[in-house]
């Protein structure tokens, strides 16, 4: 059988390369061994040097080679630290990136071939050059985890995939999607210029490229990122620590995104503690924050959670979320020049206690605000934004079971399901899924039970086409007294990106997670990703 070497590989290669970094535990020692036996195979069948003029480093690394196959289910520090000697002084690092999407097949055979890459290679004249190619096309879910940074350009442009991913040394990634036709031009049009990097700045050679290959550029306009986020808790101790990393993290991204998407900031729920108006006049400074921060100085998009409208998100109900500047009914929020609407629902408002529950009174006000649909528009894409979730979590798949032993800690695989389905949930949940199913719903997004999670309304709830759901989890990393018990939250920001492009009609979504771990006198954060891609059904 042939081993493993996917995206999770290439960002592991390209994390412990990294004299900085740790070495990382990516949850699948299988797939640690795996990476390395295919990575020392293609050294030495010569892809990443000149194997004649380095004879020794082959010698070598057929021997590394026998000493990883010696070891099932072991760590191989000595191998990792062996392999950063010999790619020390490489100039700069490429990832070909297939889709996995069956539109771009013949593309992804090409960039999955190694004996492309090995033709590819005999034309770079830099030694050592490194260009990985993967030996299976990303699935349509997956987990990244310990994500190396200039691997984030490339994930938040997953509806472009295929692509290549460029860097050099410290300068920033550069990403380059890849045409359906003539793509094996716009390759050998990238490497051949990849020795550019050293006297011209990157941004110049993505501007020729685009040049030299129209159909790959980016228009802002054809896609649209929701930035959603969850449970601030604005008052509690881990708000007041966390929320100045938030709008750092949020800041970066639209410096970084903003001229390839147009941008939404979404927020279900729980945005303050308690409904005190001390939290109020702070939610309101974080509404105006985020406010300035749009490139267009668009609203951000508010609802409100049981913390919003109860004392300790429990007791009786209290008036000031009344005073928060954002608009938290029952409505919708059309997205200009897009054709998407977000309808914003109260599940607070009828639930007791930390349940939720959808009144009425909502569906009404709902359906009458959906026909007919305003500005003409025709077919949108609807997006159900609220607090409680409306879905019970049965079946982990092994890959989201990943990102949560990273960002959970082991213990969360025996409770999450109980968790889900007994604690705290949407008491009508299955009345609000059969109206989101009958009136077109596309992705449903929640907070509420601070986990970040990713699937799909079980289809015999359905009648119509399937509907994605996506739960974030605590933006600042609030735990309760019992998840503290119970589950080993290691988390301490979560952030979700979903993005819509209309021009590939393919919608992915994002699950962003930091975590920390202590490196001497420094702190040093590390991020974990799970996406999930689909296409956009008409």
């Amino acid at each position: 059988m042939e081993k493993r070497f996917n995206l999770q590989s290439a960002n592991w290669i390209c994390y412990v390369l990294d004299r900085r970094n740790q070495i990382p535990d990516i949850a699948d020692p299988n797939l640690v061994r795996d990476t390395l036996i295919v990575f020392l195979g293609n050294l030495i069948d010569g892809l990443y040097f000149d194997a004649e003029s380095n004879a020794k480093i082959i010698e070598k690394a057929v021997q590394m080679r026998k000493t990883v196959r010696a070891r099932p289910h072991h760590r191989y520090d000595d191998i990792v630290m062996d392999l950063r000697d010999i790619f020390s002084k490489r100039e700069w690092t490429a990832v070909l990136i297939p889709s996995g999407f069956q539109e771009y097949d013949s593309v992804d055979q090409l960039l999955t071939s190694k004996i492309f890459l090995s033709k590819l290679g005999r034309t770079i004249k830099t030694d050592p050059h490194l260009i990985l190619h993967l030996n299976e096309a990303p699935r349509n879910d997956f987990a990244i985890t310990d994500v190396y940074p200039p691997f984030h350009s490339a994930l938040s442009k997953s509806t472009r995939w295929p692509g290549i991913l460029l860097w050099r040394r410290s300068d920033e990634p550069l990403f380059f999607p890849l045409p359906s036709e003539k793509s094996e031009d716009a390759i050998q049009w990238i490497f051949s210029r990849g020795d550019d990097l050293a006297n011209s700045p990157g941004h110049l050679l993505t501007h020729h490229y685009l040049e030299a290959f129209p159909s790959c550029r980016i228009h802002a306009g054809s896609r649209l990122t929701l930035l959603h986020m969850s449970d601030t808790h604005i008052g509690c101790k881990q708000s007041i620590e966390r929320i100045t990393r938030v709008k750092d993290l949020l800041k970066d991204y639209i410096k970084r995104n903003q001229g390839d998407s147009s941008v939404v900031f979404l927020l279900s729920g729980d945005i303050m503690q308690s409904p005190d108006e001390n939290n109020v006049i702070c939610a309101n400074d974080f509404h105006d924050y985020l406010k300035d921060l749009h490139p267009a100085g668009k609203d951000p998009i508010f609802v409100l959670g049981n913390h919003d409208v109860r004392m300790k998100g429990v007791l009786r109900n209290r008036a000031a979320s009344s005073s928060l500047v954002p608009a938290t009914n029952a409505r919708i929020e059309w997205i200009p020049d897009h054709p998407v609407g977000i309808l914003c629902w109260n599940s607070a408002d009828g639930g007791r206690m930390a349940r939720g529950k959808i009144t009425g009174e909502q569906y009404r006000t709902i359906e009458e605000r959906l026909n007919p649909f305003p500005d003409g528009k025709t077919n949108p894409v609807l997006i159900s934004l609220l607090h409680h979730h409306p879905l019970q979590f049965r079946r982990i798949d092994p890959e989201m079971r990943r990102f949560h032993m990273k960002t959970l800690g082991a213990s969360m695989r025996k409770y999450i399901s109980f968790a889900y389905e007994h604690m705290d949930g949407l008491t009508n949940a299955q009345e609000f899924v059969r109206f989101c199913d009958s009136h077109g719903v596309k992705v449903i997004l929640h907070g509420h039970k601070h986990i970040p999670i990713a699937g799909k309304i079980p289809e015999h709830l359905l009648e119509n086409r399937p509907i994605l759901i996506f739960g974030c989890g605590s933006a600042v990393g609030k735990n309760t007294y019992l998840y503290r018990k119970l589950f080993d939250v290691d988390y301490e920001i979560s952030l979700n990106e979903i993005v819509l492009d209309f021009q590939t009609r393919l919608l992915s979504g994002r699950l962003m997670a930091e975590t920390h771990y202590d490196k001497g006198l420094a702190t040093m954060k590390t991020h974990h990703g799970f996406v999930s891609r689909s296409a956009m059904e008409a």
